[in-house]
């Protein structure tokens, strides 16, 4: 199928959609339910060599939802001044997540959309495959023009099988901690992260500093993640570039419901040099396996985390929270582990692998298993 074969073809199956707050539920047209009735040759014709990356778009992570009593594996998407968008989460043998997005309406602010599959087809999916893509072909609007945009990305399968078997509920996936931003007041049981930008009233869990200081969001930025096996390096934006890289740099960002999205790093002349000192990297054994795992950590301080753009200082009850960490990681281990093992250091490099993950903070995946919530900013 041609791109748009393939987009006027799932249009009919994927129209279907339902309101989550501010996320379009689009129908799963990969879903046992659906790919039963209608035959899928889904095949990406349009290469990342044809088309341009969408800088607007964002994949905004996996999460674990339940629907009457099943757990479902929900993917997430968001962008702006969107005319449609068609979606693939694939394998090299299936696809977990497929379909269209057509919004309402066209308009300039940020759209979200999301596609559940049951956990155990996830599952299913998964176990004998090695990778696992992200491809999105979207058109939007730019300067009163619609273009075309092709964005593929390189997700972690060991990161998504973790959270398909995560059954632990004394902790969050990956062991996640968030102690910045988060609903410090706990002021109410909504697990409001609540910011104002103009006073400090007690059910401000987070404040600008006041007058003197530039209009934009700043606040401080701490936690850690824990993945399964060995991460030998970050990836910042000047990683990605230069290497030519599928995935979505390392990097914190906010994004407001009538702007694009603005990271922490990207808005610094070098996002490595200034994100780098922040972060950690540490090993440690699975409790239940002799399996290694990496804790990334991050610790920035709220004098070095300022959003550096004035349209970030701006009212809005649901300011997304978006987290990505991009890595580098080789299934043998560490270089020591794998020289010991009689693996040849050329052999090593060909095992070594590059991807990342997501983490989005919004309304509705406050109900999910990672239990991340958006930014309140407010003027009270």
């Amino acid at each position: 199928m041609t791109v748009l074969s393939r987009f006027f073809f799932f249009t009919a199956l994927s129209y279907s959609q339902i309101s989550l707050a501010s996320t379009q539920l689009v129908d799963n047209a990969c879903s046992t339910a659906l790919s039963e009735q209608h035959v899928l040759q889904s095949t990406h014709t349009a290469s990342q060599a044809d088309f341009k990356a969408d800088p607007s778009l964002r994949f905004l992570g996996f999460d674990i939802i339940d629907k009457q009593g099943e757990p479902h594996l929900r993917a997430r998407f968001a962008a702006s001044q969107l005319g449609f968008a068609y979606f693939d989460v694939y394998t090299e043998h299936s696809y977990l997540h497929c379909g269209t997005f057509m919004p309402e309406r066209q308009q300039s602010d940020r759209q979200a959309w999301a596609a559940d599959l049951p956990v155990r087809e996830a599952l299913a999916r998964l176990q004998d495959s090695n990778t696992l893509g992200i491809w999105v072909n979207s058109e939007r609007w730019v300067d009163g023009k619609l273009q075309n945009f092709v964005t593929d990305l390189s997700y972690s399968r060991t990161a998504l099988l973790k959270l398909l078997q995560h059954h632990d509920a004394t902790r969050l996936p990956y062991a996640l901690k968030m102690q910045h931003p988060s609903d410090l007041n706990q002021a109410s049981a909504d697990n409001d992260i609540v910011y104002c930008l103009n006073s400090r009233f007690g059910k401000c869990d987070y404040s600008h500093p006041g007058y003197g200081e530039p209009e934009h969001l700043i606040l401080p930025i701490k936690g850690e993640v824990v993945l399964d096996g060995y991460i030998s390096r970050l990836l910042f934006k000047e990683d990605v570039e230069q290497g030519g890289l599928s995935v979505a740099a390392t990097d914190f960002g906010v994004w407001n419901w009538d702007n694009p999205v603005y990271e922490l790093g990207a808005l610094r002349g070098n996002a490595k040099a200034f994100l780098a000192p922040f972060f950690t990297l540490s090993y440690q054994s699975a409790t239940d396996s002799e399996q290694i795992q990496t804790k990334i950590a991050w610790d920035i301080p709220s004098q070095y985390g300022a959003f550096l753009n004035r349209n970030t200082y701006a009212r809005d009850y649901e300011t997304y929270w978006l987290m990505s960490f991009a890595f580098e990681h080789n299934p043998l281990g560490s270089h020591e582990q794998a020289k010991q093992l009689g693996f040849a250091e050329e052999a090593y490099q060909r095992q070594t692998q590059t991807s990342f993950i997501a983490l989005t903070g919004l309304n509705e995946a406050k109900q999910g298993a990672f239990k991340l919530a958006p930014l309140k900013v407010t003027y009270p």
